[in-house]
């Protein structure tokens, strides 16, 4: 079974939705249906979970999951899950912190984002 998740920075800060089924934080992102692409399937989850558009500038395979890296996009519609942008990792997270870090340093690079200072 693949799955996809997104990282979506508006300026330096990124999205993140709140899973309450696993009680924490986590990135955008689930299974790839039968039929879609990795690309097809991270547009629509993102879309799906968070109600806006992502626009992918960069994708990676990290652990067997296809990993995007892109802007929060317009076009504004109901969202599945709770979601908002942080600066830095809020908590609790849906899985253990260091499993995020390099991820989001990579996106960071990836996009041309600076890391926050402080």
């Amino acid at each position: 079974m693949n799955y996809v998740y997104g990282i979506a920075f508006e300026g330096d800060e990124f999205v993140m939705v709140f899973n309450p089924r696993r009680g924490g934080w986590e990135m955008p992102g689930g299974k790839v249906e039968e039929g879609e692409t990795s690309l097809e399937a991270m547009l629509r989850e993102f879309r799906e979970e968070v109600g806006r558009e992502f626009l992918p500038k960069a994708s990676s395979n990290i652990g067997g999951v296809s990993v995007y890296a892109g802007e929060l996009g317009g076009r504004p519609s109901k969202a599945e899950m709770e979601w908002r942008i942080f600066r830095e990792l809020p908590r609790p997270l849906s899985f253990p912190l260091v499993e995020y870090i390099s991820i989001i340093d990579w996106a960071r690079e990836a996009t041309g984002r600076a890391r926050p200072s402080g």
